[in-house]
């Protein structure tokens, strides 16, 4: 009996490693910093990413996505920021679409997560007017980065942990 014990026991924690390996996040966020420009009404995110295993590309289509906009073109990856509900508070959101999402200003890289294996990703939004910035600078980084491959999400990287 102990014999079988042990065995069960050896087999559970071999599904278990194996399991938190195989979802392991690609992408984990080395560093954050957020800007409010007042005069513009942009909350601005400069995050630098790191690839911490290989991306394989799929086919995306066209749908409705919780992103804004692919960075790489065809199947490559795309990054937003979805806010918490202080945040979106304090945002202007985009109309017709079922996830919260705030109004796009800009955004761009630079680098190359899949040849370097860092890349700096930045993205701005759109400030309602008349709100205090110092309300939207300390909720900010209670948001989370959505990492999506088309319009699929392969991680969700929360923007608190890196600060």
């Amino acid at each position: 009996m102990p014999f079988k014990r042990h065995i069960t026991i050896v087999l559970l924690l071999s599904l278990t490693f194996l399991t938190a390996f195989s979802n392991q996040v690609p992408i984990m966020v080395k560093d954050v910093e957020v800007n409010v420009m007042k005069t513009a009404g942009i909350l601005r995110y400069d995050i630098v990413l790191k690839k911490t295993k290989e991306l394989k590309f799929d086919n995306s289509d066209d749908r409705d996505s919780p992103g804004h906009h692919l960075f790489h073109h065809g199947n490559g990856l795309n990054f937003a920021i979805r806010p918490n509900h202080s945040l979106a508070s304090l945002m202007e959101l985009e109309q017709r679409t079922k996830y919260i999402k705030m109004q796009l200003r800009g955004g761009g890289n630079s680098g190359s997560i899949e040849t370097e294996g860092q890349a700096t990703v930045h993205l701005e939004y759109a400030v309602k007017k008349g709100v205090d910035v110092e309300k939207v600078r300390k909720s900010a980084l209670d948001s989370t980065l959505l990492v999506l491959r088309g319009n699929k999400v392969i991680a969700e990287l929360p923007l608190n942990k890196n600060t």
